[in-house]
């Protein structure tokens, strides 16, 4: 049958959308953590993880 042949694909269409939609909701948390390396001092990180920490918590709930 032709349909499970398509399976993998759609799954893989579905998993792919799940993860891009993750990374988009979650911008603002992941975004943070992929500027971090960039961070000239440790005054800096501090100021980063303030602008996010109310609502880390909420987050993860």
């Amino acid at each position: 049958m032709i349909v499970e042949w398509y399976l993998p694909l759609i799954w893989a269409g579905i998993i792919g959308s799940a993860v891009l939609l993750y990374v988009i909701l979650d911008g603002f948390d992941l975004g943070i953590g992929m500027l971090f390396p960039f961070a000239k001092d440790d005054k800096e990180r501090d100021q980063m993880m303030a602008s996010i920490a109310p609502f880390w918590d909420g987050n993860e709930t």
